[in-house]
């Protein structure tokens, strides 16, 4: 009751007043803003106000660092165990890190997010402005951003790279190396932390081993995202906050305000950390009416400013909300978490997750031990240790308020593959709690190999091996972090590490891209605009655009352009695939890189050459055939094809009519090609106005007769139009085979589809739609009963462009158990055309086989025909 008394009166000390007034009026004012009509205000703060406060507090930071490193280093010296566990803790820490840097590619963890604070970096480096830059060309040594917002990432990244900028290039390809570089930092720094706090260096080495061997931790180091930062720092924090709670001058606690202050800018919630340290501070802060309270408050407060900024910009912001369904999930999140992350292995062996499920067994038992610890010494206890458990407890449970914002505020589901780094946020003190239980069993069995006190030999060699035993259990996942489990099934992650390692390949010189998310490039250091705003320029502008970069401009249709669909309702997806096939459509663009990225979608990557002088969708409309019985026809068309002379047709006709409606001076070097079933019919030069071809039915084979409409551009050798109609001629009997019901079927995956892909979608082999076929999903093997009536079988087969990522396949047409024919094995854009004599068959297998995998392997038996 009297240290109460002692606490409040000193708090009471007007120099202390005056400072929590200003500590708390910052806050207040900066999220009062944009409630009070001065979110313009805020808005230009956050853009403006950071980059001098960061560099103010790097300063005082150095400052004071080089007033107290004497002092730092004696009391080091005093927290520093014996020699074995810190030669231990090195060789361990070097072991991890070498293997994370030779094991794992450095890669993005997730392109859009991680991104921005590149872009940010560019910005303060350019324009010393801590927003994103969305859109920007580099020029003459400088960056124009003709786009930018402020970021609702907070900043504290970005500045690290600002730092770095001058010294080591603007392109940051380095800050992968920076991340890694952190990792043993780190894990030093969380094993003084805990040794300082608790004088146990057995619990310090397994908590700093744990938490750095699991797979996700080492993968992220591994990535240029803000989460490595954040252990980093939270093991500084907790570090300076003993030195300053030992030593307790002014100076020390201004030290430790500006570090809880940039530790603070490495994620929005991390504001709510200064819970515990700032009720644990309270009893040294107000031990004597002094300027230690107000020094600290003031100082974390005014230096906090960046992410408060941030906050209140973008409060009420639905980013993460709304259609999302992001918000309020904790205690499904919590659950979902959970089963996440002690997922079994995969039937191969490997991690479904990038998680260990051992460490979350091993938490769930520390957290037991640690509560009956706590609730133990406080009732049996004595002197200082009889609440060193509970106040443990109290410190972690009020950390991690942080953790309820995350899973509450964000889509914090770990389900979806890119908010597993928020595990990151919690594996730090789920490493310390499952430490506990390991420490203790560890101390008593080498007690009890000991009738006296036990030798430090034994302790140590003991701990060497349970060691040895968790690393080795990491290490043996080598394929795993080889594979890049974490980074492989982040369609954006691989598809800018695609592009990024095609631009490797060429020489380094000015270039632009036209993008869907271009802060990605100007990230990097090259020029990139958004598709909409290249669509925007008019023709002269981007004639300069092109000229200004010696034609090294280019378009990249990434996955935003391929579905409209965000498959998790809690996922922040936005795509736009009718913007970039209406950019395709207006734009002329020479195609030179594709880039598999998944079975769904190509990085295509294409020159860009400016405005089509002609409108791609005039220059050709075909409508559907229709057969016309015999009688004299009569020409009342602008013009009938000239090798029909329709005044003699004396037989049933097919007639399919079209239209040229291009009328643009581009025409005069386009000529018109009309094929059937790939013989050339008509070739003559493109004209303006409405036609028809007109075929005797003669001319067409018995079955499925394929006419195409091509229009080329002959000077730049280049195909403009390529329309297809299919036409079944069931002349002579002539049946589609899906008109027959099967005798048996088999396949791989899936049921089979009538008229459909095996996914319900239309039939498309090679850019081709086909209303009539099979679906179906190799291993396959289909069989009908013929008969024996027909003579004749005929197929085009190919795998649906739905699915591009297949090993090859190949297939046979079988007769009566006997091979009749069959194609080469073949991949994804290629189709095959297939005749068989089938006189005398009783029994028709089509038959697929995949070449290696059968994944992906959607096999199409398109065209289909029977004929007597």
């Amino acid at each position: 009751m009297n240290s109460l008394k002692k606490l409040l009166k000193n708090l009471a000390h007007g120099g202390t007043i005056v400072g929590l007034i200003v500590a708390i009026i910052i806050p207040f004012l900066i999220y009062l803003g944009p409630n009070v009509g001065h979110k313009s205000t805020i808005q230009m703060l956050d853009l403006k106000l950071p980059m001098p406060l960061f560099l103010v507090q790097l300063a005082a930071g150095i400052a004071l660092l080089v007033m107290l490193h004497k002092d730092l280093r004696d009391w080091l010296k005093s927290i520093l165990p014996a020699k074995p566990y810190c030669i231990a803790i090195l060789v361990f820490t070097a072991a991890i890190t070498i293997f994370a840097g030779t094991q794992i590619e450095a890669r993005h963890r997730v392109q859009s997010d991680e991104s921005i604070f590149l872009s940010v970096a560019q910005n303060m480096f350019y324009n010393q402005e801590s927003g994103t830059c969305n859109q920007g060309y580099f020029e003459n040594g400088s960056l124009n951003c003709i786009a930018k917002s402020n970021s609702f990432k907070t900043k504290g990244l970005a500045f690290l790279y600002l730092i770095g900028m001058p010294f080591l290039g603007t392109d940051l390809h380095w800050i992968f190396n920076m991340e890694l570089a952190m990792l043993p930092l780190a894990i030093l720094l969380m094993f003084l932390a805990v040794v300082a706090w608790t004088r146990q260096p057995l619990l310090a080495f397994f908590a700093s081993l744990l938490m750095a061997l699991q797979p996700t931790v080492l993968f992220q180091f591994r990535a240029m995202s803000v989460e490595p930062l954040y252990i980093f720092l939270s093991a500084l924090a907790l570090l300076v906050f003993k030195w300053t709670y030992d030593r307790n001058t002014i100076k020390h606690w201004a030290i430790l305000a500006l570090v809880l202050a940039f530790f603070a800018q490495t994620r929005q919630e991390t504001v709510f950390c200064f819970a515990p340290f700032i009720l644990f501070a309270l009893p040294k802060l107000l031990d004597s009416k002094s300027a230690k309270c107000p020094t600290f408050f003031v100082i974390l407060s005014v230096f906090s400013t960046p992410v408060l900024l941030t906050i209140s910009y973008f409060q009420g912001f639905g980013f993460q909300g709304g259609e999302f369904s992001a918000h309020g999930h904790f205690l499904e999140d919590l659950v979902k978490n959970w089963q996440e992350m002690t997922l079994p292995l995969k039937e191969n062996g490997e991690l479904t997750n990038p998680f260990l499920t051992y460490f979350n067994y091993l938490f769930a038992v520390g957290g037991i031990y640690l509560l009956c610890r706590a609730v133990w010494d406080s009732v049996k206890g004595s002197g200082e240790s009889r609440y060193f458990y509970l106040k443990m407890l109290a410190f972690l449970l009020l950390y991690h308020i942080q953790t309820y914002m995350i899973l509450e505020n964000v889509s914090g589901d770990f389900g979806i593959q890119i908010n597993q780094r928020y595990s990151l946020v919690m594996i730090p003190s789920m490493a310390f709690v499952a430490a506990q239980p390991i420490a203790h069993l560890i101390q008593a069995l080498a007690n009890s190999l000991s009738d006296k006190k036990p030798s430090p030999v034994t302790l140590i060699a003991i701990m060497i091996l349970v060691a040895l035993g968790f690393t080795g259990w990491t290490f043996h996942y080598k394929a795993d972090f080889n594979n890049n489990i974490m980074y492989n099934r982040n369609h954006l992650t691989v598809e800018e590490h695609s592009i990024l390692e095609w631009l490797g390949e060429l020489p380094k010189k000015p270039r632009m891209f036209i993008y869907g998310r271009p802060w990605h490039f100007v990230g990097y250091g090259i020029s990139s605009i958004h598709y909409d705003r290249a669509r925007n320029l008019s023709s002269e502008d981007m004639q300069k655009l092109i000229d200004r970069y010696q034609g090294e401009v280019y378009y990249i249709r990434g996955l935003d352009c391929w579905d409209s669909k965000t498959y998790h309702k809690k996922a922040v997806e936005h795509r736009i695939p009718t913007t970039c096939d209406v950019f395709e459509r207006e734009m002329e663009m020479d195609g030179i890189k594709n880039i598999l990225i998944t079975n769904n979608y190509w990085v295509q990557i294409a020159k860009f050459n400016g405005r089509k002088n002609y409108n791609t969708q005039k220059i050709i409309d075909v409508q559907e055939p229709k057969l016309t019985e015999a009688q004299p026809a009569e020409k009342n068309l602008n013009e009938v094809d000239e090798n029909t002379d329709v005044n003699k047709v004396v037989t049933d006709t097919l007639s399919i009519s079209y239209s040229l409606k291009e009328s643009s001076e581009a025409i005069a070097n386009w000529e018109l090609i009309i094929t059937l079933n790939n013989k050339i019919m008509i070739r003559k030069p493109y004209q303006f106005g409405e036609f028809q071809q007109v075929t005797s039915t003669e001319a067409l084979q018995p079955g499925f007769n394929q006419f195409r409409f091509i229009v080329n551009d002959t000077s730049k050798q280049k195909k403009l139009a390529d329309k297809v109609i299919n036409y079944m001629n069931k002349e002579g009997g002539a049946i589609p085979l899906t008109e027959l019901n099967y005798e048996s079927h088999q396949q791989g995956w899936g049921n089979l589809h009538f008229n459909t892909s095996i996914e319900g979608k239309k039939m498309t082999v090679d850019g081709q739609n086909y209303d009539s076929g099979l679906g179906t999903h190799s291993p396959s093997q289909t069989t009908y009963d013929v008969g024996g009536k027909y003579s004749l079988f005929r197929t085009t087969v190919g795998l649906d462009d739905e699915s591009l990522c297949s090993d090859g396949v190949f297939v046979e047409i079988e007769g009566d158990g006997k091979v009749l024919n069959s194609t080469p094995v073949f991949t994804n854009g290629t189709a095959h055309t297939l005749t068989v004599r089938i006189e005398g068959v009783q029994k028709l297998t089509l038959k697929s086989t995949p070449k290696g995998s059968k994944d992906c392997t959607h096999v199409d038996f398109v065209n289909a025909v029977l004929i007597p």
